[in-house]
């Protein structure tokens, strides 16, 4: 991103537990900023945003429908149940925004199919939210796994 460029600003649709190590890492990223919260009680997603490091000017609303609806949200994060990603993340990327989706993405291959496709008709950017594979935990746990004082010899 370029120096001058102004930060990507997200929306987070609910405020489950995990929401808020990704709301911590939105807030550390330099070209990134938490700019609003829905959630089905405008007062959770109040207590969310104060409890969570959000900008005095950031939004918050009392449905997952104001964050979308909102036209300065950039991107928007989906920890909501997986049952309810393919409804979201389809309005979503409907009104343009970018996509962060907590795993599992989809219940099966014709709701991601769903999702995948309303980004690329709208040329949109969908990633999801697989942290695991990027976190030090995972090299520890592979060595860990590896030593075969430990285990034997794994075969899978």
């Amino acid at each position: 991103m370029a120096e001058d460029a102004p930060p990507i600003r997200f929306g987070i649709l609910g405020c489950a537990e995990v929401a808020r190590k990704v709301s911590r890492a939105i807030t550390l990223s330099p070209n990134t900023t938490l700019y609003a919260v829905g959630s089905r009680s405008l007062d959770k997603a109040t207590k969310f945003a104060a409890s969570n490091g959000f900008p005095p000017h950031a939004k918050v609303y009392g449905s997952y429908e104001g964050v979308i609806e909102d036209p300065e949200v950039d991107a928007v994060y989906v920890p909501l149940p997986t049952s309810l990603h393919v409804q979201w993340a389809v309005l979503a990327a409907q009104k343009k925004k970018h996509l962060l989706l907590e795993k599992p993405v989809a219940l099966n291959v014709h709701d991601l199919h769903k999702i995948l496709e309303a980004c690329e008709s709208n040329g949109l950017q969908y990633m999801d939210a697989t942290m695991w594979m990027h976190h030090p935990r995972t090299t520890q746990m592979f060595h860990f796994l590896s030593d075969p004082q430990q285990f034997g010899h794994l075969q899978s």
